[in-house]
């Protein structure tokens, strides 16, 4: 099967997120990253239209509304969440996810996971 990959990268996000209690009740700034392979036979633009390829936004959109979703302890949880949102959409063969964080050591710029996962036939 031909497939075409589609990403976003470095999304802003202040979450909810972290296992120790100074983490407990504040947000705390993470990058995502996905990337999604999509089956290729149906994302032709052969008239220029949005209707015609996989709508980047909706990717956006449903980190965000992960993100949002509440209290997380793991990266690998929020990682696991993201790539299964995105995995239930149509069209979606496989899906990447990285997740940063920025405030888990002062000596270290960042600290994540990256989660990859292809769709159950």
């Amino acid at each position: 099967m031909d497939t075409q990959s589609i990403f976003v990268r470095g999304l802003r996000v202040d979450a909810n997120i972290g296992v120790h209690s100074h983490e407990n009740g504040r947000t705390q700034p993470l990058k995502l990253d996905a990337e999604l392979q999509i089956a290729d036979a149906r994302f032709h633009p052969s008239r220029d239209k949005l209707a015609e390829v996989f709508d980047y936004q909706t990717i956006r959109a449903a980190m965000i509304e992960v993100v949002r979703d509440g209290h997380i302890h793991l990266l690998e949880t929020l990682a696991d969440r993201v790539i299964e949102r995105l995995l239930a959409m149509p069209d979606v063969v496989s899906v990447r996810v990285r997740v940063h964080k920025y405030t888990a050591f002062d000596d270290v710029e960042e600290v994540g996971v990256e989660v990859t996962r292809r769709k159950q036939p």
